[in-house]
C-alpha cells in the first residue's frame, strides 16, 4: 500500500522529535557523567542516599512495601505484564510487531549504552563507600559499577519508546513503575542520585533511538 503524503509528513515529523528529544537526553547524561567523575561527587551526594535510605513516613513505608517487588525476579515479572498489556492494545498485527521491534531495540541499546558508560565512569556504588548503610536485603557484595543505572535506564528506555502505543492507563502505570525503580536504587545503597539521572538519560536515549529507526508510524491504542 502507497503511503499518504501526510503519513510520510507525520513519520518525519515524528523523527524529528525523537531525535530532539535524544539530543537533549545525551546532553543531560553527559552532564551526569562528567559531575559524577568528580573528585568530591560522592562526598555531596552522600547526604541524599543517607535520607533515601532511611526516609521519613509515610516515603519510608511506600519504599518499604515495594522494594520486595522491585528485586531481579519479580522486577522482570512486573515488566513483562506491563508490556504484555502494551501489546493487548495493539489494534492489528502490524501494530503488536511495531511494539515488539521498539521494546527489543530500546532494551538493547540501553543496556550496551549503559555497560559502556559503566566501565568508563568506574564509580563505586554507595554501599562500598558509605558505612552502616542499610540495603533493605539486597546483597552488598558483588559491588560493580555504580554509574550510571542500567535498571532506571531500562525501565525508562522501555516506557518512553512505547509511550505511543500506550494509552493513559498503562502510561501511568509504566511512568509510576519506572520512578518506583530509580527511588528503589538509591533507596536500597545500590546508586547515588546522579546515577538514577544519567540511567534515565540513557533511558531516554535509547528510546528515542528506536523510535528513530521504527519505520511504522504508530496507530492510536485501543481506548480505555
Amino acid at each position: 500500500m502507497r503511503s499518504q503524503p501526510g503519513g510520510a509528513a507525520s513519520h518525519r515529523a515524528r523523527r524529528v522529535t525523537a531525535l530532539r528529544t535524544g539530543i537533549v537526553a545525551a546532553c543531560v547524561l553527559a552532564a551526569s557523567a562528567f559531575l559524577a567523575v568528580q573528585p568530591r561527587a560522592e562526598e555531596w551526594q552522600q547526604g541524599i542516599v543517607e535520607w533515601m535510605n532511611d526516609p521519613p513516613q509515610p516515603f519510608a513505608a511506600v519504599l518499604a512495601v515495594v522494594n520486595p517487588l522491585l528485586r531481579p525476579a519479580p522486577l522482570a515479572i512486573l515488566t513483562a505484564l506491563l508490556l504484555y498489556w502494551t501489546f493487548l492494545s495493539a489494534r492489528t498485527r502490524e501494530q503488536q510487531r511495531q511494539i515488539v521491534r521498539v521494546a527489543v531495540v530500546a532494551f538493547v541499546v540501553a543496556e550496551v549504552l549503559v555497560q559502556v558508560l559503566k566501565r568508563l565512569a568506574n564509580q563505586p556504588r554507595p554501599s562500598a563507600v558509605i558505612s552502616g548503610l542499610d540495603t533493605h536485603g539486597y546483597p552488598r557484595e558483588p559491588f560493580g559499577h555504580s554509574f550510571p543505572s542500567s535498571h532506571t535506564a531500562v525501565a525508562v528506555a522501555l516506557v518512553a519508546g512505547l509511550w505511543p502505543w500506550m494509552d493513559l492507563r498503562r502510561r501511568v502505570v509504566g511512568t509510576t513503575l519506572a520512578a518506583l525503580v530509580a527511588l528503589n536504587r538509591v533507596y536500597i545503597g545500590a546508586h547515588w542520585p546522579l546515577d538514577v539521572v544519567g540511567g534515565a538519560a540513557a533511558g531516554i536515549v535509547a528510546a528515542s533511538v528506536a523510535r528513530i529507526v521504527e519505520p511504522a508510524e504508530p496507530s492510536p491504542p485501543l481506548p480505555n
